[in-house]
């Protein structure tokens, strides 16, 4: 008898099998075939049984749902496609299956079922094991039933919804039901994965953040819990952490670990106990050459990320956190910018019905007129969000200057960087023309320029001022 090994996450084994169907015939069958669908791969016992007619049956009478759902199923075998042609052929009352609306595939000699570990011999078939395959390919669940017990259509396509949403599903849950929000259930005690929640630091439109303790590392950690719900699969905005985490600049937060294996999406990252920079710029604290210096240090690490081929995407005061002595910290590399959009210009978007082809990702407010158009995230545009940082970093206000989302698309198609060069000392003009170039093709300076270049141009606007601090040092160690 096979051993049933867990498959979850793995790739599932490839097979190409003979198959018959009601409406196209005879042919084959093969993994590949349903990339880019779920599959609902139904393994069962034999043809002309007593057992297998009620639930494949039942599966058929749901097939417009699990087409709907984007899932194909296939029933496999080990009887042989002669049987499996006979069997569809011969009406129910005289023990046939009759015209089902999926595919039957034969694994004669039990190769699949035993790579699929569901195969017992003696006596020499298939047990009932149900196995639901993403698009990517991989078994998101499987279960394997006695001979003699039946599964439930219902029970699969409650399955198969649950995993489609992304979130958690308790017991009770069913189609149409709200997941839940781990980020309403984590309290200060509670342990996700090997963390500790201490207390919650803040929350945005996609996500809240928590101070908790790497329980294994014993080290402080911000952890990054993402809300159910969101545009893009949890693993999509997963995949994109785990691009940043190889990010390594003392100007970037750093991403220690991205983990969703207790049904939890989460980020672990780098605690930073600091200020936000939009909140920063708003107190009206911050001098010229402290204002100057914060932003050479985005430029450091942004020119870091543009090195590694990595792009920020949403680029704004938010995403930059700045501690007591003046350093400064990206957060947020690819995460933000497949956010569901919300009401709030300043506030990350992402949508596709906004009167653009391809979606909006990014934050309208920093956004790049190329990004309004729908064209994605470039280094181009990560250069022009810098520019609007820097303008607002010196006047102390934003360049776009909006109420509303469309308010703010408009202000920039309509941007003149000319005048936006004339409100900052002219010393950064050039640097905030450029930055701010509305034609990205044109928009040829770089992250490491802007850098080499802002402390030069806060020299001039010094020796003009007539205040010159010789004692003043740069904030942090980005060497």
């Amino acid at each position: 008898m096979s051993v049933v090994e867990p498959m979850i996450g793995r790739a599932a084994p490839e097979f190409d099998l003979p198959a018959v169907s009601a409406d196209k015939g005879m042919g084959r069958v093969r993994l590949i075939d349903y990339q880019g669908r779920w599959l609902a791969l139904i393994f069962y016992p034999r043809d002309f049984s007593l057992i297998c007619p009620t639930e494949l049956t039942a599966l058929a009478d749901r097939v417009d749902q699990f087409a709907r759902m984007n899932c194909a199923i296939l029933g496999i075998n080990c009887d042989s496609i002669d049987s499996h042609r006979r069997w569809l052929a011969t009406e129910p009352e005289r023990g046939g299956l009759g015209a089902i609306a999926f595919p039957l595939a034969s694994d004669e000699g039990g190769r699949v079922s035993r790579e699929f570990g569901v195969y017992q011999d003696p006596p020499g078939v298939a047990l009932r094991g149900l196995f639901l395959i993403d698009p990517d390919g991989k078994i998101q669940y499987q279960t394997v039933h006695a001979l003699g017990v039946g599964r439930r259509a219902d029970e699969v396509l409650r399955v198969l919804g649950a995993l489609q949403s992304g979130g958690m599903c308790p017991s009770g849950w069913g189609l149409g039901d709200a997941v839940l929000d781990p980020t309403r259930l984590l309290a200060p005690g509670r342990v996700v994965a090997q963390y500790r929640i201490e207390r919650r630091l803040g929350e945005g439109s996609f996500a809240a953040v928590f101070l908790a303790i790497d329980e294994t590392l014993r080290r402080p950690v911000a952890l990054k819990v993402l809300r159910p719900g969101v545009s893009a699969r949890p693993r999509a905005l997963l995949d994109e952490a785990r691009v940043a985490a190889g990010l390594n600049h003392p100007n970037i937060c750093t991403v220690y670990a991205v983990d969703d294996n207790d049904g939890v999406p989460l980020i672990a990252m780098e605690y930073l106990d600091g200020t936000r920079l939009d909140r920063l710029i708003a107190s009206g604290t911050l001098t010229i050459a402290e204002a100057v210096e914060i932003a050479r240090q985005i430029a450091l690490g942004m020119a870091a990320a543009h090195e590694a081929g990595v792009v920020h995407g949403d680029l704004k005061p938010q995403n930059i956190l700045v501690d007591a002595s003046g350093h400064a910290k990206i957060v947020d590399f690819g995460l933000a910018r497949r956010i569901e959009h919300p009401a709030d210009p300043m506030d990350t978007v992402d949508r596709d019905d906004l009167g653009t082809s391809a979606g909006l990702t990014g934050t309208p407010g920093y956004m790049a007129p190329e990004q309004v158009r729908g064209e994605p995230s470039s280094m181009a545009s990560d250069l022009f969000a810098m520019g609007s940082i820097l303008f607002e970093l010196l006047t102390g206000r934003p360049t776009i200057q909006a109420r509303t989302i469309l308010q703010a698309l408009d202000a920039i198609r309509t941007i003149d960087p000319e005048t936006l060069a004339a409100e900052v000392p002219d010393s950064f003009a050039t640097i905030v023309r450029r930055a701010l170039e509305p034609d990205p093709s044109r928009r040829t300076l770089t992250m490491q320029q802007i850098a080499e270049q802002l402390p030069l141009a806060l020299d001039q606007f010094e020796a003009i001022q007539g205040v010159r601090t010789p004692e003043r040092e740069p904030f942090g160690d980005d060497t």
